[in-house]
């Protein structure tokens, strides 16, 4: 049996003003250094085998807190970018509202295809992020992965490796630097812990879609 521990990159200062991320490099912000080291404290006690990140600062600097003093390199890839939000990327959901309209109304419907302007679609990023998943379950049968990304993209990867319908992705909410465990085995996963943000408790703000 593998474990895969999962979490969302602590939280920027575009989370608090809701702009939209996707494959923009935004940094962390102070409060989202501590959730990351928070996240450290969390995982102290826990085996980790091996550890992988998207490659955007966000990500790659929590999983670097919360891997602390470990000798356990470091793995980014792009293949765990947030999925890619294209013209909304920069903007707030009212500053696109205003600048893309028809777009805006297409982008409240629950349509696993729709993807704006240069951006990706969610059945896309699913597909995208259960190929480096089943990767590291490959890898890893009988270890302890870390993976750190996004909270759109990671749940369409848990939504895939969980071998849920496409439409399963708008039912997950992801915190930042929450904590989300699946045990992995040969011919299945189970989902153990999901979103679980105790460790961050009081530093955590209103839940945030600008993944």
């Amino acid at each position: 049996m593998g474990i895969i521990y999962i979490t969302r990159h602590g939280e920027t200062e575009w989370n608090v003003e809701g702009r939209i991320q996707g494959h923009t490099d935004v940094p962390l912000s102070e409060r989202g250094r501590a959730q990351a080291q928070m996240l450290g404290r969390r995982l102290a006690g826990v085996r980790i085998d091996a550890a992988y990140s998207s490659d955007l600062s966000r990500a790659a600097e929590t999983a670097r807190v919360a891997l602390g003093e470990r000798d356990v390199p470091l793995e980014l890839t792009a293949e765990l970018r947030e999925y890619n939000k294209g013209v909304f990327e920069g903007l707030t959901a009212d500053e696109y509202r205003e600048a893309y309209p028809h777009l805006y109304e297409a982008s409240l419907e629950n349509n696993p295809d729709f993807a704006p302007p240069d951006g990706e679609t969610i059945r896309e990023t699913g597909a995208r992020l259960d190929r480096v998943f089943q990767r590291i379950r490959r890898r890893h049968p009988d270890e302890t992965a870390l993976i750190v990304g996004h909270g759109g993209s990671l749940r369409a990867g848990i939504v895939s490796l969980l071998e849920l319908p496409v439409e399963a992705n708008w039912k997950f909410a992801m915190h930042n630097c929450s904590l989300t465990v699946v045990y992995t085995y040969p011919d299945n996963c189970v989902m153990h812990l999901y979103n679980d943000t105790s460790h961050v408790s009081g530093t955590t703000r209103a839940y945030s879609e600008s993944a």
